[in-house]
């Protein structure tokens, strides 16, 4: 089987998406049932694009946030549309002839010479439109019904999604396939030298609550931080992640509270650092108000962090029964949580081992072997 890939969604910062692509195709390159080939928009490569550059790639993020959304939706709406031309090219005319393209962008390509995949990662640009730049919701809008109709089959990470999927578009459950992630193999525990060198490398604090994502509206960092200010206990917080987007009004509230010695924040850190702040956090604190999968949670899980996450969306579902479930528009609730994970070692103990056993439930080469059936049902 031939399978071209829209690489573009990998080239950006390592984050959810680009995570999940990147770890998806090195395990079905070795299962050696298909020729993989990576399409940039210009040309393919039978290589693996590499990631952006996490700090270029936030200062060309924030400068093109200067301009009005009606421009750079033109911008974009543009970019996609000369995407659409190569691809439709390079199908027809060129070999390899392929037999599947995956679509990893967030919108299926008008494309009638091969069967499409297209990957939903969840529905938030709809259920959550004001949490996302204006454009990119435009955009989504804008594409999504026109192509829709040119994709094959939908793919997609949770059967909480799935199910949204089908429900919002009116399909066939038959078209929508759940697969879920799963936690890098890098991720995991480390031993206390290695988190103390990257303590001192991060200057963070020895006892830390710990947030990992991009900071952006649908992370709820200002319900976090609410419930930093109200929890009985003294224990910082660290935020790692890029960036983001969206107004930042929690940053006025640590100025206001006088919390500015109880926030760290790192901006986005490499993997091998990363394993090592989750392996010497007290907990992951994940209060999102809606995720497609929430590879944070599984991620801290596999490096022996115990997780406090939302009971809303597909978290539950990720989680299982090896988390404190907090509802994510309670201060208090997560207030407790939190108490509850700084002052009870026995709990924290034995999520340590439930959440150990979660991760391992959760695999590359399963959701490899689980996507490879998908695009080998559509081809036939």
């Amino acid at each position: 089987m031939k399978i071209l890939v829209n690489a573009i969604p990998m080239t950006g910062v390592l984050t959810g998406v680009a995570r999940y692509l990147r770890n998806l195709y090195r395990a079905m390159c070795l299962m050696d049932k298909a020729d993989i080939y990576y399409f940039n928009g210009r040309i393919q490569t039978v290589s693996m694009p590499l990631p952006a550059n996490s700090t270029r790639r936030q200062q060309t993020t924030c400068s093109v946030r200067y301009l009005p959304d009606p421009i750079v939706f033109g911008l974009r709406a543009a970019c996609w549309l000369k995407y659409e031309y190569y691809l439709n090219r390079i199908c027809k005319s060129e070999e390899p002839f392929f037999d599947v393209y995956h679509e990893t962008a967030f919108t299926p390509a008008k494309l009638t010479h091969v069967p499409t995949v297209y990957s939903i990662y969840d529905l938030s640009l709809r259920r959550y439109r004001e949490t996302h730049p204006k454009d990119r919701v435009w955009l989504f809008e804008y594409f999504i019904k026109t192509r829709l109709r040119y994709a094959s089959h939908i793919l997609t990470i949770s059967e909480f999604i799935r199910q949204e999927i089908i429900d919002e578009f009116n399909l066939p459950p038959s078209m929508v396939t759940a697969v879920p992630l799963a936690p890098d193999p890098l991720f995991v525990p480390c031993s206390d030298d290695i988190v103390s060198m990257v303590r001192h490398k991060y200057n963070l604090p020895k006892s830390y609550l710990l947030f990992v994502s991009s900071l952006e509206p649908r992370k709820n960092i200002d319900l976090l931080i609410k419930a930093l200010m109200i929890a009985r206990t003294d224990i910082p917080l660290v935020l790692v992640g890029w960036q983001g987007w969206g107004e930042k009004r929690w940053l006025e509230k640590i100025e206001g509270q006088s919390l500015a010695n109880k926030i760290y924040i790192t901006g986005h850190i490499p993997d091998y650092d990363l394993r090592a702040v989750y392996s010497g956090a007290q907990a992951l604190v994940y209060p999102s108000l809606y995720e497609g999968f929430g590879l944070p949670i599984v991620e801290a899980m596999a490096c022996h962090c115990p997780v406090i996450c939302s009971d809303t969306a597909s978290m539950p579902e990720v989680a299982g029964e090896a988390a404190i479930l907090i509802d994510p528009a309670r201060s208090d609730e997560l207030a407790h949580a939190i108490e509850t994970i700084v002052h009870d070692s026995e709990i924290r103990y034995k999520l340590v081992k439930k959440g150990g056993d979660q991760a391992a439930r959760f695999t590359w080469n399963d959701t490899a072997i689980q996507t490879f059936e998908v695009f080998n049902t559509v081809l036939k």
